[in-house]
């Protein structure tokens, strides 16, 4: 009787001892595992309950060297050795030896590449940034390799920098010395990925301190308020790539808004031989931004879009409306419809950029031509369709009639008017010579956390309503307002773009002629295009334009360098 009672009572003892810790003998359950498939060193990530500090992970037969275990969530890594292309078994086992298992969660899978530069007809020059986006990359590079073709039957390996920089999803490097035209793709242990057609851009010639303008073939009607636009499509029965220059609305020498759009091919020495009329647009419009996104430089399908945002209508209202047209492998548009966004607000003279199949806008003015220092962008998808706008860090001042352009991982602001101002004055009080740029998260596409930062060196003159574009790495800005004896002796200026993003000062662009010798304007709110020739010989082009010294004499003219 004494032994059982002593036997209970040690029972008793044990029991109460154990009660702390009895939650370690209990079954973990699954209740989700992402994602289904993936690269060697994919993070998967399961969720459920009754996970144990030290569970451990097995993909099929093998374990996991990765795990950390939070609460409901447990993140392992995919594990090398693993079966690939089979629906393998996911197991949770808790120290004490109980499990959970779901059936065929995961398969690994070689890596699938679907944009570089987020396009599928990419380019660029050796050194530049290159960015590969996908799936089943591996959260770690281990012994996984980016490949460029050498342009001769050879490959060449790409060195990634850092770490952080080669995610599942997302790879950032650059264009390797030795790389030529040819294929892109990933290797990893679990195979080769899809091959994407990587074209290496020559770093083209352009010498803005011997500018020489010459005249091409004229628009069809003498246009100011306008947009311009650069765009390659390649050619579906032979391959080639042809180049096409676009022009939509503007007002004519009747002051009526234009619905035109136009577009002409541009021939190999760098001239347009005729523009021809495309697809009218539903309405007139002018003082808008218009945006061509391509497979060379966006995630769409096809050949592409055309899009109008914003500016001002035929009864000269500023409007928030988007408009766009798909681009034909001719270089003809389609039908313009209405885009499925419209603007944050309705602004005219605003800036417009596209950066890794995102449009980003700037600035631009109210009904009452008040400038705004709204910043916002909108993702592009393969079907054209625009994402939500997302608010991003305003411009540190109020500002329309300006230059907004990207170059590298930069936003750029170049000038401007801050002042309310008719849009076809001639004249300015309140023009800016500052020049403002951003660093742009490459991952996130937003502006980092330094904000729009004021470039050391301005511009010799202030000025707004003219033309900014980049061409053979510099800022090179042509005409507009700007206080000066003789407009033209300021005509065009230059600025070397550095790696840090900033601007070194400004110089005259000069040469044997001047746009207003040649083309007998001085221009204001003309557009501009720059592009390269198949020489490799970088060009400027601008396009129509209203007279300074004449006000509401447009031009039909269309020069280039």
């Amino acid at each position: 009787m004494k032994f059982e009672m002593k036997t209970i009572f040690v029972s008793i003892i044990m029991a109460v001892l154990i009660l702390p810790g009895c939650k370690k003998g209990m079954e973990p359950e699954i209740v989700q595992i992402s994602p289904e498939k993936g690269g060697i060193s994919t993070e998967i990530t399961i969720e459920g309950f009754n996970f144990e500090p030290d569970a451990s992970v097995d993909i099929g037969e093998v374990e996991c060297s990765f795990v950390e275990v939070t609460g409901d969530f447990i993140y392992a890594r995919v594990p090398s050795g693993i079966e690939p292309s089979v629906p393998l078994d996911v197991t949770v086992t808790n120290p004490g030896g109980r499990s959970a298992t779901v059936e065929e969660a995961f398969t690994a899978i070689p890596p699938e590449l679907d944009f570089v530069n987020s396009a599928t007809k990419p380019s660029g020059i050796t050194g530049s940034t290159v960015i590969l986006e996908g799936s089943a990359f591996g959260s770690l590079q281990g012994t996984s390799k980016i490949i460029f073709s050498d342009g001769a039957g050879g490959t060449v390996d790409v060195t990634v920098s850092s770490p952080d920089d080669w995610t599942d999803e997302f790879i950032i490097t650059t264009v390797p010395s030795g790389a030529g035209n040819g294929p892109v793709y990933i290797e990893t242990e679990l195979g080769k990925s899809n091959e994407i057609e990587f074209i290496l851009a020559q770093a083209a010639t352009f010498s803005p301190s011997t500018i020489n303008w010459a005249l091409t073939t004229s628009l069809p009607v003498a246009v100011s308020g306008h947009s311009a636009d650069f765009v390659r499509i390649e050619d579906e029965t032979s391959g080639d790539i042809k180049e096409f220059a676009y022009v939509t609305g503007g007002k004519n020498n009747t002051a009526a808004t234009l619905n035109q759009a136009l577009y002409g091919e541009i021939n190999t020495d760098g001239t347009i031989s005729e523009w021809v009329s495309a697809s009218a647009m539903s309405a007139g419009v002018s003082f808008h931004q218009s945006i061509a996104a391509t497979p060379f430089n966006s995630k769409v399908n096809g050949d592409g879009f055309l899009f109008a945002l914003g500016g001002m209508d035929e009864d000269g209202n500023t409007t928030n409306t988007i408009s766009k047209a798909s681009i034909n492998n001719d270089g003809s548009l389609g039908t313009w419809e209405s885009s499925n966004e419209v603007l944050p607000q309705g602004v005219h003279a605003l800036g417009a950029a596209l950066f890794r199949s995102t449009i980003y806008i700037a600035g631009g003015a109210t009904a009452n031509n008040e400038p705004v220092a709204k910043v916002y962008k909108s993702e592009i998808d393969t079907l054209g369709q625009l994402g939500p706008w997302q608010e991003l860090t305003d411009l540190p001042v109020a500002v329309s009639h300006h230059g907004f352009l990207t170059f590298g991982a930069y936003l750029y602001v170049v000038g401007g008017d801050s002042g309310a101002t008719e849009p076809d004055a001639a004249s300015s009080t309140s023009n800016s010579s500052e020049v403002y740029y951003a660093r742009l998260d490459i991952r996130t596409g937003d502006i980092n956390d330094a904000g729009w930062v004021l470039n050391s060196n301005a511009l010799q003159k202030s000025r707004s309503k003219h033309t900014t574009l980049v061409a053979g790495g510099n800022l090179f800005l042509s005409s507009g307002i700007y206080a000066a004896a003789a407009q033209g002796s300021s005509e065009n200026i230059y600025a070397q773009i550095n790696a840090d993003g900033t601007v070194t000062s400004f110089n005259g662009a000069t040469g044997s002629n001047t746009l207003s010798s040649q083309g007998g304007f001085n221009l204001f709110n003309q557009a501009g295009i720059s592009y390269v020739d198949a020489n490799g010989i970088a060009h400027v082009m601008i396009i129509g334009g209203d007279n300074v010294n004449t006000q509401g004499t447009k031009s039909s003219n269309v020069l280039f360098y």
